[in-house]
């Protein structure tokens, strides 16, 4: 038997900045996580700027140590085509929050990401890393929530913080989180070496393909010439329209003639793999009981961008300072945990409101077409857009119809 007061399940982005931020409180955890380190997990690579603000929050150390990695790319952009293939690139927004010599986004390959954060956790003394652990169950006792591993040892804990990833059985209990398939995206991805055409500044890639809105084709540059290719597509639609998304994947890069163009000469070094995005659909209780849910299993990834791993920092983040409040006060209640749920609403939830309902007009070719040939044409457009990447303010326009007739007819 062990006890704890604090055990987190899940050692990826939510779980490892829960962590961590524990340990700067002085706080003792443990961190479970069924995998060994170094361990792979399908994502598409991309490095936010939330993750380096959260990273620079914890320790700015870290950030600079991270940005001189050999495996991280610096990127400053991304670049959305149109399906009428017309490009528009927008910088990323430089927050001057940390060294200039720090760019404002990163690509990395998640396996590299991910151990590099698990060495951080493995040199804290506060935190108890436990590898190769499964967790099969849970009960509730009168001290908090007893965990059972399928090695069949219990823990003990005041406090668990649920942060095991967007296929974790703790979403329905006791989360009480139920996805449709309209708010749950499939993605498949692969790697390629040898693409052809990238922005100098490595700008991530978004490709709005005509007959896939509002879903896209994406490829986003790595270090030493690879890159993280894929696509993503509600499987409401999926199923509606009877598509493969390997088969769409493929059949774009042979097909579509800007890509067929740079892909000419790449290889395909990976098998496709597959992966559910649990997409934020609505504000819910992501707390209860001497619990906490972080990450993807709090149902937090955007909408439209697919932004994760930034929302699981940030979770991660809050989710420590809920149980810095909750040990201190000895109160481990629904009611008092509703703290956390706040902290996090109050920082993306506006922001997640807004991207629910950015799809419902992406989804026409003609008005993403005639909207990205106007910008092209406009640098205040191009402004805007790259300020709505950050700034709620602006981005709380692009759900309103008003601003694509605005634009349409140039004013």
């Amino acid at each position: 038997m062990r006890n704890t007061d604090v055990c987190i399940i899940g050692a990826g982005p939510a779980g490892v900045f829960a962590s961590l931020f524990l340990a700067k409180y002085g706080i003792e955890c443990t961190l479970i996580d069924k995998a060994q380190f170094p361990r792979d997990k399908i994502c598409g690579d991309g490095i936010s700027g939330w993750v380096l603000t959260i990273l620079n929050e914890l320790d700015n150390s870290l950030l600079n140590k991270l940005s001189k990695q050999p495996f991280v790319l610096h990127s400053h952009g991304i670049r959305i085509v149109s399906p009428d293939y017309h490009q528009l690139d927008l910088p990323f927004f430089d927050s001057g929050d940390w060294d200039p010599s720090i760019p404002p986004g990163f690509t990395a390959r998640r396996i590299d990401f991910d151990n590099f954060m698990i060495n951080v956790v493995k040199s804290k003394k506060e935190i108890t890393l436990m590898e190769e652990t499964e967790i099969s169950r849970y009960e509730r006792f009168d001290k908090g929530i007893r965990l059972f591993t399928k090695q069949n040892e219990k823990i003990e804990s005041k406090i668990v913080i649920f942060a095991g990833g967007a296929t974790s059985k703790f979403m329905k209990d006791p989360g009480m989180i139920f996805k449709t398939d309209n708010f749950t995206m499939t993605g498949v991805k692969t790697y390629y070496k040898g693409i052809t055409g990238f922005h100098i500044d490595n700008y991530v890639e978004l490709h709005f393909l005509k007959n896939f809105l509002p879903g896209y084709f994406w490829i986003f540059p790595l270090q030493n010439g690879l890159a993280n290719v894929g696509v993503g597509l509600d499987r409401y639609r999926i199923k509606k329209r009877k598509l493969n998304l390997k088969n769409v994947m493929f059949k774009a890069i042979k097909e579509v003639p800007y890509l067929k163009e740079r892909f000419k000469n790449a290889e395909q070094v990976a098998k496709v793999e597959a992966y559910p995005l649990p997409l934020w659909d609505k504000r819910r209780s992501i707390s209860g009981d001497n619990y906490i849910l972080a990450g993807d299993v709090a149902n937090l990834i955007d909408p439209v961008t697919g932004e994760g791993m930034g929302h699981a920092a940030i979770s991660g983040m809050f989710a420590a300072g809920q149980v810095k409040r909750s040990l201190e006060k000895q109160d481990f209640s629904a009611a008092f945990m509703k703290n956390y749920d706040d902290d996090v609403y109050s920082k993306i939830g506006r922001e997640l409101s807004i991207s629910r309902k950015i799809p419902r007009f992406i989804k026409y070719p003609w008005l993403f077409n005639a909207v990205v040939n106007r910008t092209l044409n406009s640098e205040i457009l191009k402004k805007k857009l790259t300020l709505a990447m950050t700034d709620l303010e602006v981005r709380k326009e692009l759900n309103k119809p008003f601003l694509y007739l605005n634009i349409l007819f140039g004013r």
